[in-house]
């Protein structure tokens, strides 16, 4: 289990939440309801793929899975309803909307309910492992060029966690001048 915190994801999550509950509400109230709907749209597929990215138990990351469609569907509607006003939003956008909170249950659904089918198989009384490998010297030249190539494979998975680390630096300064823009324009017309 990776025990280091994962900034990319953290900010993220930070995005996606931000969005999904102040950038909709802000959307909603100054009248932009196709903005506030397809924000709320983008920030809760954002946070489908945070829930699928996350390292947790099978089981539970599968429950928690499930558990987030289910509310999903059940509160934020309500939720969005209340800063955007249903009676002027136009008909194609409030089956957008409609369809798209069924379709994050569904995918939910399916994704937990995925993760804790293959646990339960891995955990069941008859489960077969996988066959041993077996040494070098009794193995096909085509076998030993792939057991070749997993070594180069690992030596690009070094190179990309350094590039990550890079990336994730980057990131970091990005969003902080976006802010400090954000902000300094803000005061600027504040004044």
């Amino acid at each position: 289990m990776k025990k280091n915190l994962n900034i990319r994801m953290v900010i993220f999550i930070a995005i996606a939440l931000s969005s999904m509950f102040v950038g909709v509400a802000v959307a909603g109230y100054n009248n932009f309801q196709r903005a506030a709907t397809y924000l709320a749209i983008t920030s809760s597929f954002a946070m489908f793929i945070v829930l699928l990215d996350i390292r947790q138990d099978r089981v539970l990351k599968g429950f928690l899975l499930i558990a987030t469609g289910v509310i999903y569907q059940l509160v934020y509607p309500r939720f969005f309803y209340v800063f955007v006003d249903k009676a002027s939003m136009p008909g194609d956008l409030i089956d957008h909307f409609e369809i798209y909170s069924q379709v994050i249950l569904l995918a939910c659904a399916g994704a937990g309910g995925s993760i804790i089918a293959v646990y339960a198989d891995k955990t069941s009384s008859d489960y077969e492992p996988a066959a041993a490998i077996p040494p070098l010297n009794e193995l096909s030249v085509i076998e030993k060029n792939v057991i070749e190539n997993t070594r180069h494979i690992e030596q690009l998975t070094k190179s990309t966690s350094q590039l990550n680390k890079k990336l994730d630096v980057l990131l970091i300064t990005t969003v902080l001048a976006i802010t400090a823009t954000g902000i300094f324009i803000l005061l600027y017309f504040l004044k």
